[in-house]
């Protein structure tokens, strides 16, 4: 036998290491416990009263009172936090531009095969 085989165990696993020389695990944080009331995109929106306000009327579906009173707080106020989670709710009530430029398209091939129709109507046979 070789000399760095004479201390090695014989099956060849390696020893764990201590308790000291093992490095620590990390340990995770806990998770905050979900707001309540609160959709799951704005669990991290500062707490303001008047953006709470503006979160309870948005899970209402009051959609005009969050887009007067959203535009009054961006302006209003000082906290950065809580205009970036205005201008958010602000955002997320906006209709889709896709869904624009469709609506267009539709209303725009209503209005070609309207004209197309009346444009070659047949004329009555004597």
């Amino acid at each position: 036998m070789s000399e760095t085989n004479e201390g090695a165990d014989p099956q060849g696993e390696a020893e764990e290491p201590s308790e000291a020389t093992r490095p620590k695990k990390k340990r995770k944080k806990k998770a905050k416990a979900p707001r309540e009331g609160v959709p799951s995109f704005a669990q991290r929106f500062p707490r303001d009263e008047s953006l709470d306000a503006l979160l309870a009327a948005f899970d209402r579906g009051d959609y005009g009172r969050v887009r007067e009173d959203g535009a009054r707080l961006v302006k209003s106020t000082d906290d950065p936090a809580v205009r970036r989670a205005a201008e958010e709710l602000l955002r997320r009530i906006e209709p889709d531009p896709l869904a624009k430029y469709m609506l267009l398209a539709a209303c725009l091939l209503l209005a070609f095969f309207t004209v197309w129709y009346f444009s070659h109507r047949l004329a009555p046979t004597p």
